[in-house]
């Protein structure tokens, strides 16, 4: 992978890409940085372009000073792309990720090609918040847990319960990865300060790429029927529900999730792509 960084008003914007092809830009969740897509680099860059940045409060780009805006998260991921001359990509987004991947779509059309938003909402009065139980666990304190075993519990929200104990070397080897990518408290709460105002419904609705939208009927973080307003919302859309997976489900199930991008930006490319809804 190759990196670099952009400046943005004097502040650090962090990114690497690899791979050469049709441009597809990742944009991770709250908390999370570039490493959080391993497993789409891996399977997905000797086809395409993967440019992955580090949202600003996490990684290699600047802090946050104060909560900031998806629309402005939208202008840093955006200016990668003019910095590295992509002038058309696709977007691939998980949670937070994915109302950047929105509001880039709204705000800067003529640069996405087609979007895929993965285990996340349009906010606003058409969406589902966080569950109160998974809020509570992930703002815990517990006296005497070390680094560690903190991120152990709350990354296990975002798994299925089988997967840490039946892929255990996977599981180390990604809380590894976080814990070298360490956020801070502060950061991790401006950051999720900056998703509460967020309201794309509308935008949604008037949007012209197409869309893959994809969620895990058990998922604990966001409940599933926000990517089913999605689907309703966005006009040219596919609806693909995975009725065993959680919030991660681009992790735990990436051959599958692989395979629907990739598919997903023949048909496209191929002006092939029809509306649907599949579980499985």
């Amino acid at each position: 992978m190759r990196s670099g960084e952009v400046l943005v008003e004097g502040n650090r914007i962090y990114y690497e890409e690899g791979g050469d092809g049709i441009p597809i830009l990742f944009l991770e969740g709250l908390g999370y940085s570039t490493w959080m897509w391993f497993r789409q680099v891996e399977g997905l860059s000797s086809r395409y372009r993967c440019i992955l940045v580090d949202n600003r409060g996490v990684g290699k780009s600047s802090r946050l000073s104060a909560p900031y805006t998806v629309e402005q998260f939208a202008r840093d991921a955006v200016s990668v792309l003019e910095a590295l001359n992509v002038d058309g990509a696709f977007l691939v987004g998980v949670s937070m990720g994915g109302f950047i991947a929105q509001s880039i779509a709204s705000i800067y059309g003529s640069r996405v090609r087609g979007i895929v938003l993965i285990s996340t909402s349009c906010g606003g009065k058409y969406s589902l918040p966080m569950p109160k139980e998974t809020w509570d666990e992930l703002v815990k304190t517990q006296q005497g847990e070390d680094e560690r075993s903190r991120i152990e519990r709350v990354m296990k929200l975002a798994f299925t319960d089988s997967f840490p104990k039946n892929r255990s070397e996977e599981f180390d080897r990604i809380i590894d990865m976080r814990i070298k990518s360490p956020q801070d408290r502060q950061q991790w709460l401006f950051q999720a300060m900056s998703s509460a105002g967020f309201d794309a419904h509308e935008s949604d609705m008037r949007m012209q790429q197409p869309a893959l939208i994809i969620a895990g009927m058990k998922d604990r973080v966001l409940p599933w029927q926000n990517s089913l307003y999605l689907y309703k919302a966005i006009p040219n859309s596919s609806l693909v529900l995975f009725s065993g997976q959680n919030h991660l489900l681009f992790i735990e199930e990436y051959q599958k999730v692989n395979s629907l991008i990739d598919s997903f930006i023949e048909e496209t490319l191929n002006g092939t792509f029809v509306s649907k809804v599949e579980v499985i």
